[in-house]
């Protein structure tokens, strides 16, 4: 059987999987045992506003998918895309560099604007009417168009650079570019809340007083150095809570949502930076790093024998393995592994989160804040309380609400 074809019936796979688990994630898991078990921490309504806002906008997702897979399908499997690279290298005279620069706009416009009504509705429509989005029109506008110059300029520069790579070392790209991969992952967390959290938010030191003293006993009985503690005004956009870490070696910066301060105790915001700083404590931030070089270095391999295959057959039409009309075809080569692999990735980071919940439950010894703290969250997120199994499996990063609960209730204390 030709690769060609095999790379078909795996598409044709992906988006029927796609569809069948959207179908599975509409449903939920309705067994009555599990029903039982949430109503323990929460309401009838609790449960509903999670099913209602999870299935809000189901079929304008299924659209969504399928716009996408027939784009993708479109510059695969059709002359599209190679027709569109010709085209530019007509235009410029055959500037190999400006022939990608172009191209890769083109490309990055196309997806955007057929994105973008479908990001209007999930981001702005559906989020004011769940009463979670404060943003005007006008903020959503800028907002997004941040977001899309953001986007534009870094993957310009990534898109450059690997071309480089690819055209002028065609026997070294495959050990280059991990490396390079890892170099900008580790530029990119230290750049973010420097370059790119200003652009988007207001955001200033914590006020003095109890908070950030708990917050700094806790870090430093976990033997963190904490350099700065910021608040983040996330209530000029939305309702919804986050707080993470940020840095490298002994010192740490970590950032706030004003909605986590306000919606919650203070124990409960201890017990939600346990978690982040649960992470730290078993190095999950450099096992991910390492795991994600280790598993950049496999796909780069694997791409350049199934794009040599394929070529081989000439029943693709893809030109050399640096030519920015390949870009689409080895898009579709990582999406098919991602499918392949997400129940593996997922079910790893679960592990992760668990391990940080444990340490946030031994960090701060105290299981009822921890508690309530994940019932507050998943009111206040509207989160769905009975997700399916299937897709837990391939698409949850984190234990379900009612999975961190009974870990939290079982916990027996420190030894």
């Amino acid at each position: 059987m030709k690769l060609r074809n095999i790379l078909i019936v795996l598409f044709s796979f992906q988006i029927l999987f796609t569809l069948l688990l959207k179908y599975f994630s509409y449903q939920g898991d309705l067994s009555s045992e599990l029903h039982e078990k949430i109503l323990k921490y929460f309401t009838e309504a609790d449960i509903q506003a999670g099913i209602d806002y999870s299935r809000r906008g189901f079929f304008v997702s299924i659209i969504a998918s399928l716009l996408d897979f027939t784009l993708a399908g479109a510059f695969v499997f059709t002359p599209l895309s190679s027709r569109l690279e010709e085209f530019f290298q007509k235009k410029v005279g055959g500037n190999f560099y400006l022939v990608v620069f172009l191209y890769f706009i083109s490309f990055y416009l196309i997806e955007f604007f057929i994105s973008l009504p479908f990001s209007y509705y999930f981001g702005f429509v559906i989020e004011h009417e769940f009463q979670f989005s404060n943003m005007t029109f006008l903020d959503w506008v800028i907002f997004k168009s941040k977001s899309f110059g953001i986007g534009l300029f870094f993957g310009t520069i990534i898109m450059l650079v690997v071309a480089f790579v690819l055209k002028n070392l065609p026997r070294a790209w495959k050990y280059i570019l991990p490396i390079l991969s890892l170099g900008f992952g580790l530029l990119t967390s230290v750049l973010f809340p420097i370059i790119i959290t200003p652009i988007f938010y207001d955001f200033g030191p914590i006020e003095e007083g109890s908070l950030k003293n708990k917050i700094v006993a806790l870090s430093e009985k976990a033997n963190i150095r904490i350099e700065n503690i910021y608040v983040i005004k996330e209530s000029q956009y939305s309702g919804h809570t986050n707080a993470y870490f940020t840095g490298w070696g002994e010192s740490k910066k970590i950032f706030l949502y004003d909605t986590l301060i306000k919606n919650h105790t203070e124990e409960e915001v201890i017990s939600v930076l346990g978690h982040e700083i649960g992470h730290w404590v078993h190095n999950h931030q450099t096992f991910e790093i390492v795991l994600g070089t280790i598993q950049t270095f496999l796909f780069c391999f694997l791409l350049g024998y199934v794009f040599q295959k394929v070529k081989a057959e000439e029943l693709v039409p893809l030109k050399e393995f640096y030519s920015p009309s390949t870009l689409p075809f080895l898009f579709l080569i990582l999406s098919l592994i991602g499918t392949v692999i997400e129940p593996f990735s997922a079910g790893l980071s679960r592990i992760l989160e668990t391990q940080a919940d444990q340490e946030a439950l031994i960090l701060t010894n105290d299981k009822k804040s921890f508690i309530n703290t994940e019932i507050k969250l998943a009111k206040d997120n509207k989160s769905r309380l009975n997700p399916h199994k299937l897709e837990i499996i391939f698409e949850h990063s984190h234990p379900t609400t009612l999975e961190r609960i009974e870990l939290a209730e079982s916990w027996k204390g420190p030894n």
